[in-house]
């Protein structure tokens, strides 16, 4: 059965993954990505990076839906206070994943709901702490050969094969993914966004 929604949903995002987790607890929604630019400010801690440019990504697409509930979110990946982006191709895949491997990374994501008709707006940063195994040789060219890190912060998929190099998760497992379900619809329930029959 569905969640009913108090209005349209609208998800700020391209990502395959926040569609998916959405999809998964029953939501209907509509996608309509955000163009903002994703740069760094100097001195932005990695909480602050990707609360703003949720916000900003909201605030992008509610300004052309006033009426319409609008999510937008930012992750990232950070390890020994870098920040690891999207590989490029195999060689800065197989660099992220050395870095990661038998060591501990934090996951960041900022998330934010916008209804500026009702006036209403939340932002939220979740983080999640993942231990990585030690990644041999062979296992690195194996996961690098197939297409899963080419999009994603960090260079591997939780929800996929990259999922064997994962030893264990503090926090959301979702929020690895890409969205932290639980908290995104705890607070649409607390906004009246969403109800459960």
């Amino acid at each position: 059965m569905p969640i009913s929604l108090s209005g349209q949903l609208i998800l700020a995002s391209a990502s395959p993954r926040r569609q998916e987790l959405l999809r998964s607890a029953g939501l209907k929604f509509k996608t309509i990505p955000a163009h903002v630019s994703e740069h760094y400010i100097k001195g932005e801690r990695p909480n602050q990076h990707v609360r703003r440019l949720s916000l900003d990504k909201a605030l992008f697409i509610a300004g052309k839906y006033p009426d319409a509930w609008v999510l937008g979110a930012d992750t990232i990946v950070v390890i020994d206070k870098l920040v690891l982006g999207k590989p490029k191709n195999k060689s800065q895949a197989r660099e992220m994943l050395n870095k990661l491997s038998g060591h501990t990374h934090k996951v960041y994501t900022g998330f934010t709901i916008i209804r500026l008709s009702a006036k209403t707006q939340k932002t939220k940063v979740i983080t999640s702490a993942v231990q990585f195994k030690t990644i041999g040789k062979e296992e690195l060219k194996w996961y690098t050969a197939c297409d899963e890190p080419y999009d994603k912060a960090g260079g591997y998929a939780a929800q996929g094969k990259g999922a064997y190099f994962i030893q264990s998760i503090r926090g959301s497992y979702t929020n690895v993914i890409g969205l932290p379900l639980c908290e995104v619809l705890e607070e649409l329930k607390k906004l009246g966004a969403i109800h459960f029959r």
